[in-house]
């Protein structure tokens, strides 16, 4: 099994140690523990790299237990490629002895192999063997391949599916593309359906969910078909638009097997790239709207229950997109958006997180309007009943006589 951060080549500190003809005083410490020299193990742990300090941790038990007593933390999140080189698919004696203490795992999916045909899935699959043996990880994040993910991306997804992963509670899948998209659908919607109820368990126990999504395919969102292009042009246009609005479809129906069971408390959206302002990945019936009337999107829209918690990164918002959101989502308590794409009128502190601004919506003034619309249609019904099921209406009725 391939570990990156293995792989790293010896420092100059570990060449002047392997080389040395004589003991040195810090390599008697490294085997004798109770040899008290004059060079603290916290000035060597500041000159080796932490590739070289794992490996440090295989070479004895001794070393083994100077190292997590200085670290303890290590080697809780680990990171390896998938599927690893065909030379090394028995070697996982190393990341066996790494996984104890694991709880965060970012796995790199590699583009399917051109010597393998297409449609070869191997038997156990080099996922299936990573996820036995890193069981006890709470956090996953999944890396697709930048093109031919689907085969390798829906690899991984069968594998996670039928893995004893009672600890999972955090995925996070970056960069995701349409195609990894197709391959990563479960419930009613999944690849491979006879897989579905395995699936429960897993997507069930994830409490918080991150999806960076690349945005390329938005801008076929609307072709200008009236401009005077040949016939072979408008041909691709029109495949475009069409497979815009299959890839919006999908991505409804992606979230809405997450909605219905409800055991989801946090997203966290972002689209990558920058080029175009992304669509509401939870308001995608009224995106679609926008074009023709929504006729090609016949989904409803959907309604959450238990997400408490939501991040939209690179979607305009506005008051009344919020109070949308608020009479979807009952139990919304935090919503955290783009700065950039904040509508003037919304409140809240703007933060700071890994270079990027984010405003923490004040949801007070929205849930307040959201109370008031709720109070106004009740009312409007309330009438409506007394009436005996009968709008009342100005216009006075009249029979047409032919």
């Amino acid at each position: 099994m391939v570990i990156m951060a293995a792989m790293a080549a010896l420092s100059l500190l570990e060449e002047l140690i392997l080389g040395a003809e004589k003991p040195t005083a810090m390599l008697v410490h490294l085997f004798h523990p109770s040899f008290h020299d004059s060079v603290p193990a916290d000035r060597l742990f500041a000159l080796l790299p932490r590739a070289s300090i794992i490996n440090l941790r295989q070479v004895s038990r001794t070393t083994k237990a100077w190292v997590e007593e200085h670290d303890p933390t290590l080697l809780t999140r680990l990171q390896v490629v998938c599927p690893p080189p065909l030379h090394a698919m028995q070697e996982n004696s190393t990341l066996d002895q790494l996984s104890h203490d694991c709880s965060s795992l970012t796995i790199k999916a590699l583009p399917s192999s051109k010597s393998m045909p297409t449609g070869t899935f191997l038997s156990p699959s080099p996922a299936g063997q990573i996820f036995k043996i890193v069981s006890k990880m709470s956090s996953l994040r999944i890396v697709p391949p930048a093109h031919d993910a689907f085969e390798p991306v829906l690899s991984l997804r069968l594998a996670l599916e039928s893995s004893p992963l009672k600890s999972l509670t955090h995925i996070h899948i970056e960069p995701l593309d349409i195609a990894s998209l197709l391959a990563l659908r479960w419930g009613a919607f999944a690849a491979f359906k006879d897989s579905t109820w395995t699936a429960q368990s897993v997507w069930r126990g994830v409490k918080s969910f991150r999806v960076g999504m690349t945005d390329d395919w938005l801008r076929y969102a609307h072709p200008n078909l009236e401009s005077e292009q040949d016939e072979r042009q408008q041909t691709r246009m029109k495949k475009e638009r069409e497979f815009y609005r299959q890839a919006v479809q999908a991505l409804h129906n992606y979230f809405f097997q997450f909605a219905v069971h409800g055991t989801l408390e946090r997203l966290h959206f972002e689209w990558l790239g920058g080029d175009v302002t992304g669509l509401n990945p939870l308001l995608l019936d009224e995106e679609a709207a926008k074009e023709e009337g929504g006729k090609w999107f016949s989904a409803p829209g959907t309604k959450w229950k238990g997400l408490n918690e939501v991040w939209l990164g690179g979607v305009q918002i506005d008051g009344t997109l919020i109070q949308i959101l608020k009479q979807r989502l009952d139990g919304l308590e935090r919503l955290m958006v783009s700065v950039d794409l904040a509508a003037p009128e919304l409140n809240g502190n703007i933060q700071t997180i890994n270079g990027k601004e984010w405003l923490d919506v004040d949801l007070k003034p929205a849930i307040q309007a959201t109370a008031e619309l709720e109070e106004r249609e009740d009312k409007n019904e309330a009438q409506y009943e007394g009436t005996g099921g009968r709008a009342e209406s100005m216009v006075v009725p009249f029979v047409l006589k032919i």
